[in-house]
């Protein structure tokens, strides 16, 4: 994902009466993109140390107190706990307390292709296996290690299950039920996440294969 180095001071309307925020650098980048249940609109705060990205609701969806007008629309800025994983080190003080603003996690996109095999063990019956690879972006992007994978089995039989990809992006799932021949088995990719943040995904994120 392209990020962009230039910052332009702009001045922004904050819409609150709950909150006073004080001491803040406010910037924007003109650059859009999204981490999975959230978006990056551009907004940049200095925190003392670093300027850092906030993160903002997706589209449409307005929960947050504290919100920001850009370019004619209102967005609703998010809000954690302070210390929790994603805060950004800026405060706010609230009705019900102390906030902090949740920091925007820049993430690739998680390119999922999905293998299927099987292997005949009697007669007529076989196990199915799912090989899952996840690249950065494009099927030949780089692996993204060491990232929760969770799918589902679907077809003949069904059951979820998780797992982490290893040094090359790879996870395989092999099924506990065998299977009769003439039946036919799909594997579906239900989410990717890193400590609790979800990818957006992309590629084939679900395939079946004929017993």
């Amino acid at each position: 994902m392209r990020r962009t180095k230039s910052y332009k001071r702009i001045s922004v309307l904050l819409i609150s009466v709950l909150f006073t925020v004080s001491f803040l650098s406010i910037f924007y980048t003109e650059e859009i993109s999204a981490e999975k249940g959230f978006q990056d609109i551009g907004l940049r705060v200095y925190n003392g140390t670093q300027i850092v990205a906030i993160a903002a609701e997706p589209a449409g969806t307005l929960t947050s107190p504290l919100r920001i007008a850009k370019n004619g629309a209102i967005y609703g800025i998010v809000l954690v706990e302070p210390g929790d994983a994603n805060d950004s080190g800026v405060r706010i003080q609230t009705s019900s307390g102390i906030k902090a603003l949740r920091k925007y996690v820049f993430l690739p996109t998680a390119y999922v292709s999905i293998g299927m095999s099987k292997r005949r063990v009697f007669e007529t019956w076989y196990i199915v296996t799912a090989t899952v690879t996840v690249t950065e972006n494009t099927v030949s992007g780089p692996p993204i290690v060491g990232v929760t994978l969770r799918g589902t089995w679907g077809g003949a039989w069904g059951g979820t299950v998780s797992g982490t990809t290893n040094a090359n992006g790879q996870v395989s799932f092999v099924g506990t039920q065998w299977v009769e021949s003439g039946s036919w088995v799909s594997f579906t990719v239900n989410k990717i996440t890193i400590d609790s943040i979800e990818y957006e995904l992309a590629g084939v994120s679900s395939r079946s294969i004929g017993i």
